[in-house]
């Protein structure tokens, strides 16, 4: 399982990698700074950092848009599906279930049964 995430979400998908492998499910981590220089790198760069997890989950604190690329159309996404909320961060991302448990949630959701 490999977890992608951005700057202030790295540390909750950190937190989600501890709650996975607490239950066994083997998990990485890797941060995607942006877009743009991920997709500059060569196709076998960009394969090694993906990596061959059958199960690939995004973490951002914004809308799905540009992560399919990443974790493919299949992948799990969890963030906004809206524009335009305003609050402090941390009770947004409760608001939107941008938490290490829901990140936990949603990989384990990807997984066959």
């Amino acid at each position: 399982m490999t977890i992608f995430a951005t700057g202030s979400e790295v540390p909750i998908a950190v937190d989600a990698k501890k709650l996975l492998d607490a239950q066994g499910v083997l998990t990485r981590v890797v941060s995607v700074p942006s877009f743009e220089l991920f997709a500059a790198q060569s196709a076998d760069d960009r394969a090694a950092i993906i990596g061959t997890a059958p199960v690939k989950v995004a973490v951002e604190a914004a809308v799905r848009q540009g992560w399919d690329a990443i974790i493919g159309p299949d992948g799990a996404f969890v963030g906004m599906s809206t524009f335009g909320a305003s609050a402090p961060f941390k009770d947004l991302y409760r608001h939107f279930g941008i938490t290490p448990e829901k990140v936990a949630e949603a990989a384990l959701s990807k997984l066959p049964k």
